[in-house]
């Protein structure tokens, strides 16, 4: 018999876990738990289908994975299980507040929170009587930190925690995160970062927003991506990328505050002799970013980009909000701005490229994990 070959495959292993189940579920009705829990895991698994693909549903937790090809620009994830959380959080407190039943599981509702493992590692997909599993040390790995300690260390209900190694092919060092050592029998010791993700939940909620109308733009060019939003948002953001499909400029990151892309964070663009900055004013990760733009410190534009998922699920509708900064009348400026940015810098052609190669990358990556051997 030959056995099949069996390709050992690189990426981020994420498991989503909910938290206070057990209590949530003893002395409860079951069926309002179940369909509580239902309701909570579909608010999950539609998030991460965005980006990762769902491997397994275990109970109360979700298991997902992602080839690191399909996450260049590492950040995305970190955005991604942030987002996750504010979508959960707010179907949380929705379902609370609309329901008129007074059992216990919908009383309950709120004891209930979502916590995060992150890892990167290798792993092999193998697939038994048609069931498509995961498998490898990595894999054990992820699932083990579920028996963490940093509830305990912080008394934190809802954190992501991230190993070392994820943050490493992230390429990220969050400055604001709960460094912990936690031990395995067979796996030894694992470096972890944690956030604190009802904190991060309250910092999103409050911070101000920053957005240019519609009516108030001077510009609005409108682009459909043929891929989920928070490709888009990879497409749009990574330096790398946007050098792909940006015309004759280099893009580089500027300033991180926290070690990460936010508010006040700052791209760099070299084009021509002269150079250009972007500062962040608002940063909502696949809802929209609003960024200010200075030629040789001088402010030129502020500009709103906004994602919008189209009904069929797969792709996005991007608007570019721009106003204009100039000493002239509104009226003035609009056919201006329509001709600088159309004509001279070809804005609009700019991102058709950007749909174009974001398009084709994902569905090569898609050819790629179909055509990927799998262990019988």
């Amino acid at each position: 018999m030959t056995l099949p070959t069996t390709a050992t495959q690189h990426g981020y292993l994420v498991l989503a876990d909910i938290s206070g189940y057990t209590g949530f579920l003893a002395g409860t009705e079951l069926e309002h738990a179940h369909e509580i829990l239902t309701e909570l895991l579909e608010v999950i698994i539609a998030n991460f289908k965005t980006l990762l693909t769902i491997s397994k549903l275990e109970g109360d937790a979700v298991f997902a994975n992602v080839p690191e090809a399909n996450v260049p620009r590492g950040e995305t994830l970190l955005e991604l299980v942030e987002s996750t959380y504010a979508a959960f959080r707010d179907r949380q407190v929705s379902m609370r507040r609309l329901t008129s039943c007074t059992c216990n599981a919908c009383r309950n509702i709120p004891m209930l929170d979502l916590k995060f493992m992150a890892h990167h590692g290798d792993y092999i997909v193998q697939n038994i009587s048609g069931i498509r599993e995961l498998a490898g040390s990595d894999v054990n790995l992820v699932h083990r930190l579920l028996k963490n300690h940093v509830a305990e260390a912080t008394g934190w209900k809802a954190y992501a925690l991230f190993t070392a190694q994820s943050l490493d092919h992230m390429q990220l060092r969050l400055e604001n995160a709960h460094a912990q050592a936690e031990a395995y029998e067979h796996l030894g010791e694992v470096q972890t970062f944690s956030l604190n993700l009802r904190e991060r939940y309250a910092e999103m909620a409050e911070a101000r927003r920053v957005v240019v109308a519609g009516e108030e733009a001077d510009l609005v060019v409108t682009t459909d991506f043929a891929v989920p939003p928070p490709i888009v948002w990879d497409w749009l953001n990574d330096p790398v990328k946007r050098n792909a499909w940006g015309g004759d400029v280099h893009w580089s990151s500027g300033d991180r505050p926290h070690g990460r892309t936010g508010t006040g964070a700052r791209n760099h663009c070299a084009h021509g002799k002269g150079s250009s900055t972007e500062l962040v004013l608002d940063w909502r990760p696949f809802d929209y970013a609003t960024l200010e733009s200075y030629e040789e410190g001088k402010k030129t534009m502020t500009r709103t980009t906004k994602l919008e998922p189209l009904p069929d699920g797969q792709g996005t509708r991007v608007y570019q909000h721009i106003k204009m900064e100039m000493r002239l009348p509104r009226w003035l400026v609009r056919p201006i701005a329509k001709f600088v940015m159309l004509n001279v810098y070809k804005f609009d052609q700019s991102l058709q490229m950007a749909a174009q190669l974001a398009a084709d990358e994902y569905a090569r990556s898609a050819t790629a994990a179909e055509l990927s051997p799998v262990a019988a």
